[in-house]
């Protein structure tokens, strides 16, 4: 059963709602009264209040009725009609009971809310009548008292004062796509008023612009205004209704398709098939939807076909630009190079056909390399794999298999698949890592191998993949080099301690460029400290400091400038200067590096550089990866000597505590030369004068010789404050002894002004313990146990003449003695 009752919008005493099978239904549960037999009956067992049921017969009459069916309320002939006045609102409902022999249903209950203000479930208005209009694109409407009433308001009032009234609307804001014309007046530019009396008698119209638009509106106030006075909006907003009034356009037809893209053309490589979309072929119409607008194929391509999706192999004649704009309608290409042309036409179905032409260019199939870096390999290293981001080719070809064929092998290793030399190799080796290049011969710093790559239809030949060994060693950055003294090359900058542990050997340095500006320089011992240009040297003679760069550009002061006599090179703007060099060491590949810093002048008085302003400096030295765990080299200002690290205290071989094997040498990225950082640092190189390399005999010998002397003269001082202080000591226990003759002598200690004895010997103090002469004691040295009386008793004494601070210690005893005891 469905028993939902309904709200009813009164205009006047009178109004009616149907009763439809929304608000009242009743079924049986008898299934197989498929033809509808069963009869279901409505009695009303207690009428409405405020109105009746009537039941709506043929010419628009009523009867009112007390029972009903539910065939009638099926035939919406049943409705509720209000016959009796009601305030703004009030409710209403009536008492049935429900048959269908041999069931039937207790009393229901059906409500009726009554109002004057328009509430239903949707609550699109407040007033009774508000449904909106429908016009054709261009035409115009009436809008009269069934499309728009607000005589509902009246129910505000009471029933008396309900004749001194009149409803009155004012358009707020007018249509953007028309104007409302009420008689002769046409709403344009003003606000335009006018009653309910208008509606009913003559309408108001709207008047289309012809724009090409589906919906338009405006906006009014109603209010109730009394008779005979000028129509006026009250100040109280509550007396005031404001609404929209909706209008719905109908297009019409009036205007021809328009070719959008202006030159339609597809660009198609040879054998493919190609998707048509909106950039390739589009045409607008305002008044047609895209499902409306057709395309018929005039003239075909020689060079192939249109088709539709899920017929690609089916010519298609017909389409429609809502296909095109989904992706439904495909190009296939036969095979043929040669260009074509499609000629076709347009139409909406109601203007003249539009005739194009559509180009179809075709490409031919191509293969190129887009990505050839060339490999890397770190000094030690051996394998390295061969990724996408080393090599890769495209093509155009829609499906292709992109292979790859070593027409030149490489000289120093092989190329190898999964441990496996070979001579080719496809796309999806590159892709899932499995290509390898591994160099057996360690004797090149370089190796190379030349490749075609190739699909079915093209391939691109005579290509070079190179393979470069970068040194295992760490060169310092930001360094600054001054002009004119020769400067030491240490650890810091240039640091191949790895490498030497590594291959447990002393690496080895062959200048293959010199600086252009100055030279490289090597201390020689057996000529006097003396040093010449050097060609080659060895790490060990970096950790010695034998090597020097020794930079001579002649900067001069003009004017307050400093520049470069030679190169015109300003302060500000230093010079920059490298030498290239071959390192080598044992069971390793050689690997070339170069060694970048720059040139400053410098001050031979004041010991500094001289800059007027900051300087960018160059970030050229990047050999090793950031994460080697080789030492850091450290950057110090001349003035500034390198922090002892904890690491130098410890043990460590000839050359560094590292012993990692050859599998474990960090994969390094590839070196950028020539290229300024943008935010370098302004740090300098510890700077050495080379009179004399750091391991001189004479600079190990002297330091020796300094401790020595510094040993002995303390030596010296502590038996000379030892000697005085024995003699401050004597004549102080000769006093003690005369100037307190009555005091107890044990209370006074072993200091009581005898002889001092040397330190080396014990000596004691004996008191009897009974004296001949109170006041009087007869004091005596004891330097030998045999000499005490043997009959007398005595204090055995214990004190240490080397600790004169110490307390004596004393206790009864007898003989015999030990060593260094003594009776009192």
């Amino acid at each position: 059963m469905v028993q939902k009752g309904f709200i009813l919008c009164i205009l006047s005493t009178g109004s009616s709602k149907l009763i439809s099978e929304d608000e009242l239904l009743i079924i049986t549960n008898d299934y197989d009264d498929i033809y509808g037999n069963r009869t279901i009956t409505y009695t009303v067992t207690s009428p409405p209040k405020f109105g009746s049921i009537m039941w709506k017969q043929a010419e628009n009459s009523t009867q009112e009725i007390s029972s009903f069916t539910q065939n009638m309320v099926k035939e919406r002939a049943v409705l509720y009609a209000q016959t009796k006045p009601v305030a703004w609102s009030a409710t209403d409902s009536f008492t049935f009971n429900a048959s269908c022999p041999p069931a039937s249903l207790q009393a229901y209950i059906f409500n009726i809310h009554i109002s004057y203000e328009n509430i239903g479930p949707e609550h699109r208005s407040a007033l009774c009548t508000n449904t909106g209009a429908v016009v054709a694109e261009g035409s115009s409407v009436l809008i009269d008292k069934s499309k728009l009433d607000a005589s509902n308001l009246l129910g505000k009032l009471d029933e008396a004062e309900r004749h001194f009234y009149e409803v009155w609307y004012e358009i707020t804001s007018p249509p953007l796509h028309g104007t409302i014309v009420v008689g002769e007046k046409n709403l344009t530019h003003e606000r335009l008023k006018f009653s309910q009396f208008n509606l009913h008698k003559h309408g108001i119209i709207y008047v289309h612009d012809d724009s090409e638009t589906t919906h338009d509106n405006f906006t009014f106030d109603v209010w109730l205004n009394p008779k005979g006075k000028l129509a006026q909006r009250p100040q109280n907003a509550d007396y005031v209704v404001s609404e929209i009034f909706n209008i719905t356009v109908t297009p019409v037809n009036d205007r021809p398709p328009v070719l959008k893209t202006g030159s339609p053309r597809l660009k198609v490589v040879k054998g493919d098939t190609v998707t048509l979309d909106p950039e390739n072929l589009y045409v607008e119409d305002q008044d047609t939807p895209p499902e409306e607008l057709y395309y018929t194929v005039i003239s075909k391509p020689k060079n192939g076909f249109l088709a539709l999706e899920g017929q690609l192999n089916k010519s298609a004649i017909t389409f429609t630009q809502a296909d095109v704009n989904h992706g439904r309608v495909h190009f296939v290409q036969k095979g043929e190079p040669s260009s074509g042309v499609i000629y076709f036409s347009i139409t909406d179905g109601f203007h003249r056909p539009l005739y194009k032409l559509f180009s179809i260019e075709v490409e031919n199939i191509t293969i190129s390399v887009v990505n050839n870096t060339g490999l890397t390999l770190l000094q030690g290293q051996t394998t390295v794999t061969l990724t996408f981001e080393h090599l890769a080719a495209v093509t155009n070809e829609k499906d292709a298999f992109i292979k790859y064929l070593v027409t030149g092998p490489p000289r120093h290793g092989s190329v190898m698949v999964m441990e496996k030399p070979v001579t080719y190799f496809d796309q999806e080796d590159l892709h899932t890592g499995r290509l390898f290049y591994n160099m057996t011969d360690l004797s090149s710093s370089q190796d190379s191998f030349e490749f075609t790559v190739f699909t079915s239809e093209s391939n691109l030949t005579n290509q070079v993949v190179n393979i470069t060994v970068r040194p295992l060693i760490h060169l310092g950055e930001h360094v600054r080099i001054p002009d004119g003294i020769p400067v030491k090359l240490r650890k810091d900058v240039l640091d191949a301690t790895e490498l030497a542990s590594l291959s447990a050997s002393d690496p080895i340095f062959e200048i293959l460029e010199p600086p252009k500006h100055g030279k490289l320089v090597k201390v020689t011992f057996d000529l006097g400290g003396a040093s010449h240009s050097v060609e080659s040297f060895t790490f060990r003679d970096v950790e010695q400091g034998r090597v020097a760069i020794e930079e001579n550009i002649n900067f001069q002061t003009i004017n307050g400038n400093t520049t470069a006599a030679r190169y015109n090179v300003t302060a500000v703007h230093p010079l920059n200067d490298s030498f290239v060099f071959l390192l080598k060491a044992s069971n390793v590949q050689p690997a070339m590096g170069e060694f970048v810093y720059l040139v400053l002048p410098f001050d031979p008085i004041t010991g500094k550089h001289i800059l007027s302003e900051p300087t960018k400096l160059p970030t050229y030295n990047r050999t090793t990866n950031a994460m080697s765990p080789m030492y850091p080299p450290s950057h110090l200002d001349p003035t500034t000597r390198p922090h002892r690290t904890a690491s130098k205290l410890k043990p460590r071989n000839r050359w560094g505590n590292h012993t990692r094997s050859r599998s474990t040498v960090p994969h390094v990225p590839r070196t950028t030369m020539g290229k300024l950082d943008p935010s370098p640092k302004n740090t300098l190189v510890r700077m050495e004068s080379l009179p004399r390399p750091a391991s001189d005999p004479l600079l190990i010998i002297l330091p020796l010789l300094a401790c020595l002397l510094l040993i002995v003269i303390l030596v010296v001082l502590i038996l000379v404050f030892r000697h005085r202080r024995e003699k401050r000591a004597h004549p102080a226990m000769i006093q003690d002894l005369t100037g307190n003759p009555g005091e107890d002598i044990l209370a006074r200690g072993p200091y009581l002004g005898q002889p001092e004895r040397s330190l080396a010997v014990p000596s004691v103090i004996v008191t009897p313990l009974t004296p001949s002469c109170p006041g009087s004691p007869v004091l005596e040295e004891v330097h030998d146990a045999a000499l005490v009386p043997a009959v007398s008793p005595f204090l055995l004494c214990t004190w240490s003449p080397l600790d004169p601070d110490s307390a004596q210690q004393c206790s009864p005893a007898t003989p015999p003695l030990k060593q260094n005891q003594y009776w009192v």
